[in-house]
């Protein structure tokens, strides 16, 4: 079975889904010889006869002469390479797919964002909902990350629950552990940061609710010697940031430093609206940090009993649970192990064969 993977949309940047995209065909890769990703940035850890450079105008940006040379890529060019290569089953990792492929496809939808707060994807919502509105008819089989997602896919789409697979995402357990504590002192230095701080990891969308961590932060900030630190891409905050000085915003960081952002954080905290997965509190979680989280969408199902959880809706108990958190050392190291457990159940080589199995059902299919 041939494979290709679109992975036109990579960049210098990964988020949540390039990171998936890389992760999964890392394993495939050795999993299933044949494989083709199509790419334009390298990628070390992919056999280089695996991999089919395409240009670098196409990787993923909010620009739009990028996002339209992308999709003239994926519908005029891509199937006819998939063909002439004998490619048995294309994989799309996200909602960017052939609307007249020449070969079977399994697609990934990893949430429904774009419905639901569509004035946080600009000119990217129409395109999007355009696909989910004919991924029904075209795609041989949908992935997606969540009995959530599955069960919205399903209600609004004409996607049969036949043709879902459910397909956790993970995160990477070599690099995602508790940092030692001598390395504390010198990160703190590197970032300028003062001592105890409270932690987000994650886009800056106004669904990302940080509007509601950053009120709880400041109600409570006469409590605590804490900062509140943000780690996320300032580029997708459609809102004023707001300043204070105990506050400070990262923007994009080396994905090495993560690991020693959350081993340090004294709590993490995922106020989100609304997920279709939520790798950042299985990092975090990782990383031995207690998690206060949203019960928005999927997260229950990603934490299960390892978080504190509190209504997104409803975040007025949301300065109480990090305090509560914060003072009371015997919760923290319940939810610390509680979290070193929950994170067991999640892999890269489980969701990477599970991806596998997705493809060879429609290769089946199709024989």
């Amino acid at each position: 079975m041939k494979i290709g993977i679109n992975a036109t949309f990579l960049n210098e940047k990964p988020t949540g889904a390039s990171v998936l995209t890389k992760e999964v065909s890392r394993i495939i890769s050795k999993l299933n010889k044949e494989m083709l990703f199509f790419s334009p940035m390298a990628y070390n850890d992919i056999p280089s006869e695996c991999i089919y450079k395409v240009s670098k105008a196409m990787r993923g940006s909010p620009g739009l002469s990028n996002s339209l040379y992308r999709f003239f890529y994926i519908n005029i060019i891509l199937p006819v390479v998939c063909k002439l290569k004998r490619v048995d089953v294309l994989y799309c990792p996200i909602l960017e797919f052939p609307f007249i492929p020449l070969v079977p496809l399994v697609v990934h939808v990893h949430d429904l964002h774009y419905i639901y707060f569509s004035s946080e994807f600009g000119l990217a919502a129409p395109r999007l909902k355009l696909s989910l509105k004919v991924i029904g008819h075209i795609a041989k089989r949908v992935v997606v990350s969540s009995k959530f997602v599955k069960k919205e896919l399903i209600g609004s789409t004409a996607v049969k629950e036949t043709m879902v697979d459910i397909v956790p995402l993970a995160f990477n357990n070599s690099m995602f552990r508790p940092m030692p504590i001598e390395l504390k002192e010198d990160f703190l230095r590197k970032y300028d940061l003062k001592g105890n701080y409270i932690l987000f990891v994650g886009s800056l969308f106004p669904y990302k609710n940080l509007k509601a961590l950053i009120e709880a932060f400041l109600k409570i900030k006469d409590q605590i010697p804490h900062s509140l630190v943000v780690v996320g891409r300032k580029e997708f905050s459609a809102e004023p940031i707001v300043s204070n000085g105990r506050i400070f915003y990262m923007d994009y960081v080396p994905v090495e430093d993560l690991p020693l952002f959350y081993s340090y954080a004294d709590v993490f905290v995922y106020p989100s609206l609304r997920e279709g997965f939520g790798i950042p509190p299985l990092e975090a979680m990782a990383c031995g940090t207690p998690v206060v989280c949203s019960s928005g969408g999927s997260i229950p199902e990603v934490v299960g009993d390892a978080g504190v959880y509190f209504d997104p809706l409803d975040s007025g108990v949301l300065p109480q649970l990090i305090l509560k958190i914060i003072n009371n050392n015997g919760l923290r190291n319940e939810l610390k192990e509680k979290g070193f457990k929950q994170v067991k159940k999640f892999s890269w080589d489980r969701t990477a064969e599970d991806i596998l199995k997705s493809c060879e059902k429609v290769v089946k299919e199709k024989g």
